[in-house]
């Protein structure tokens, strides 16, 4: 087998997804550490004297950021967050948020909108990135094993990679 095809194909592949990689590390860490998607957000809270009407949530908020001379969001589709218990309007970089007496605007971090994208909570651009990223990971290792295994130590890397396991199972099974 030409080694050398599979050692263009592991270098080019890691060289292209470097910054993906280097993307789900520091959010991963961040996340792990203890920070969260709202990791220095920016909100501000404007009280609300009027009322709106139900189902003019959109005009309502629009017209309200207009008036304050408030940034518009890229998405200005209204939808109720169930879990906010407030009408929302944005994506995850910058939101609008409608409650009963307040409108609330959101606008993350950088090392919230790297969590975002971590934790797949944004628009599915990055979905294809993310899942191209997870299969070149598969064939970074298959590639990387066929490039390294070699006859001289093959017995010291298999034991390697089969601690890898028992050492990883062994961790998640008193992990859970």
């Amino acid at each position: 087998m030409n080694k050398k095809i599979f050692r263009d194909f592991h270098i080019y592949l890691s060289l292209f997804f470097l910054p993906v990689a280097l993307l789900y590390v520091i959010s991963g860490v961040a996340y792990i550490c203890g920070f969260n998607q709202d990791v220095g957000m920016k909100k501000e809270i404007f009280k609300l004297d009027a009322n709106y009407k139900k189902g003019d949530e959109k005009k309502f908020i629009l017209n309200f950021l207009k008036e304050h001379n408030l940034k518009i969001p890229k998405d200005t589709k209204v939808v109720f967050d169930k879990k906010l218990k407030a009408y929302r309007m944005g994506i995850s970089n910058y939101t609008v948020l409608l409650k009963e007496n307040e409108l609330i605007t959101r606008k993350r971090s950088i090392l919230g909108n790297l969590i975002m994208l971590h934790k797949n909570k944004c628009a599915w651009y990055f979905d294809i990135l993310a899942f191209g990223f997870s299969i070149t990971l598969a064939m970074l290792y298959i590639s990387g094993l066929i490039i390294s295994l070699t006859k001289k130590n093959k017995i010291k890397q298999i034991f390697t990679i089969i601690l890898g396991f028992v050492v990883t199972f062994v961790i998640c099974y008193i992990s859970v």
